[in-house]
């Protein structure tokens, strides 16, 4: 059960990885540790807005729609109105363990809050996705996964400790994944406080 706990952020992760493309390439300056992602800088265009849970729906350069949850404490998404343009520096959601169930064709989603370990000892709060859901594509090279849940398809960065051998196209897991977490906001050049 562990395990596919991994899988599913990794695979969240690689969703949000692909709205940036290259730029999120660029912007990723030191390789990952265990559990984080790359952080991409992109700029998009706002296509959704939930002020319940202070995220945003973001649409890439590429038409990718990627959601980002933003702490409070870096901006409130509320000041946002739909068709904004920001610039946004987040860390890409990441797929932490996936693991192989018995395929019933029924997918669900679980969203919680979770406490994780940031940098220099400061701790940062991530919102930890589980899904039931259907692998499309395993890309060992790039260390990407790509899975249908219940509502969507998300294609996810794996975390190093998860092991792809084994999963393919067409397996059903229950993933877990850290979803999406701004780092900054901007709109016209200041943070949306």
């Amino acid at each position: 059960m562990n395990r596919s706990f991994k899988v599913a952020a990794m695979c969240l992760a690689l969703a949000v990885a692909g709205i940036g493309g290259a730029s999120a390439q660029d912007a990723a300056s030191a390789p990952p540790a265990r559990g984080a992602a790359a952080i991409a800088h992109v700029q998009a265009r706002v296509v959704g807005i939930d002020p319940v849970t202070n995220s945003v729906s973001l649409q890439g350069p590429a038409g990718r729609v990627v959601d980002v949850a933003v702490d409070p404490q870096i901006g409130n998404v509320g000041k946002l109105k739909l068709g904004d343009v920001v610039n946004i520096e987040y860390r890409s959601a990441l797929l932490v363990s996936a693991t192989k169930v018995k395929s019933n064709g029924i997918r669900e989603r679980i969203d919680t809050q979770a406490t994780i370990p940031a940098s220099g000892g400061v701790m940062a709060q991530a919102r930890v996705v589980e899904v039931i859901g259907t692998i499309e594509r395993v890309d060992a090279k790039k260390r990407r996964v790509t899975l249908r849940g219940p509502s969507r398809t998300v294609t996810l960065d794996v975390a190093p400790d998860v092991q792809l051998a084994g999963l393919k196209a067409g397996d059903m897991v229950h993933a877990r994944f850290e979803s999406a977490t701004a780092v900054q906001v901007m709109r016209d050049g200041q943070g949306i406080q």
